[in-house]
């Protein structure tokens, strides 16, 4: 008995932490001092990578995403979520940025009864191989390259049958030509089924550890200084328009707090029919772009759709999203989710 209520009061702290947190944070953006970076602090935080979203289902809602996430991305969005997966799950994402960068996102989840749910992940941003310039000389023959490595491992649990908590620990890795740089961050999620028509409440903070540091090598004059992660917060909520056997209507909305950049707020709509075939549609409202300058990440208006086949007590989702850029090049995403 003492051991249920203790899980009540822990589900009960949580989901006050859920709701308070995201008023406290947008109460002190909007008295936050200006810092390095100008009001946004962009710039500021090490680890970019870490930021790009690894759902082409996630992405296609305008990453809308914390409180929806129901597959092996949770390990990235909501480690939480991953508690609610009953079968064993593998998935691949794939982003082709510009300028010839590569982004790739896999992840292994392995629910074990009566202990929880565990997963592996890890995300790759590559840049091959780019010719190593002189100034004022010009390309001396030589090439370098960069890359950043994050490896995870999660794990998540239901404390009652409506909410779960779960976390991720992951090893850190940034190659800059050269330049090393190595150290650790942790992730926690909490989701929170409400019981009504599906509703759902969820909530993350990513990528909190120590600052990064490249290191100072005074043979060529280099002394580099620390960075902090960029540490994100996410809150959002999640509700079933429709929910039948034909056809499925999702509205999700989310608040993310980074700390190297302004608030933003995203909208994201799903459509299921028959459970085969997905359509998609995002919007990002970036507080970067509302300034003077308007010169955010301005990554807005964002579609996709997503095919789900089963064969033989296999699954099989492919989905696709493409995301609007003001200043950069359109991006796409493909995913691809097994279920076994």
């Amino acid at each position: 008995m003492k051991k249920i209520n203790l899980l009540k009061w822990t589900s009960w702290v949580w989901l006050i932490l859920m709701i308070a947190v995201p008023f406290a944070l947008m109460a002190q953006q909007d008295q936050g001092p200006n810092r390095l970076g100008g009001p946004s602090r962009t710039g500021t935080a090490a680890a970019q990578f870490l930021q790009i979203g690894v759902s082409a289902r996630g992405t296609g809602m305008g990453e809308s995403f914390v409180a929806l996430v129901e597959d092996a991305s949770g390990a990235y969005y909501n480690p939480g979520v991953l508690s609610l997966i009953s079968k064993r799950q593998a998935m691949f994402n794939h982003t082709n940025l510009p300028a010839g960068l590569a982004h790739f996102y896999g992840s292994y989840v392995q629910p074990v009864s009566g202990i929880g749910t565990f997963a592996l992940s890890f995300i790759v941003l590559t840049t091959g191989d780019m010719p190593v310039t002189v100034a004022f000389q010009g390309p001396t023959g030589e090439t370098f390259s960069a890359s950043d490595v994050a490896v995870g491992l999660s794990y998540a649990r239901k404390l009652t049958d409506r909410f779960a908590v779960g976390g991720t620990a992951k090893f850190i890795a940034e190659d800059l030509a050269g330049f090393d740089a190595r150290t650790v961050a942790f992730d926690v999620g909490t989701i929170y089924q409400t019981g009504f028509r599906h509703a759902r409440l969820g909530m993350s903070v990513a990528n909190f550890g120590p600052d990064i540091d490249f290191g100072t090598q005074s043979s060529i004059g280099f002394e580099s200084q620390s960075f902090p992660l960029p540490i994100t917060f996410r809150f959002g909520a999640a509700v079933d328009v429709l929910y039948g056997e034909t056809n499925k209507l999702w509205l999700a909305a989310q608040l993310l707090q980074p700390n190297d950049n302004l608030r933003s707020e995203s909208l994201g709509v799903e459509y299921g029919y028959r459970d085969l075939i997905f359509l998609r549609g995002g919007w990002k409202i970036d507080e970067e772009n509302d300034g003077p300058d308007k010169d955010g990440f301005a990554e807005t208006l964002s579609f996709g759709a997503g095919l789900n086949l089963s064969v033989s007590g296999f699954t099989g989702k492919f989905d696709f999203s493409w995301s609007q850029m003001s200043y950069i090049d359109d991006l796409m995403r493909f995913s691809i989710l097994l279920g076994f």
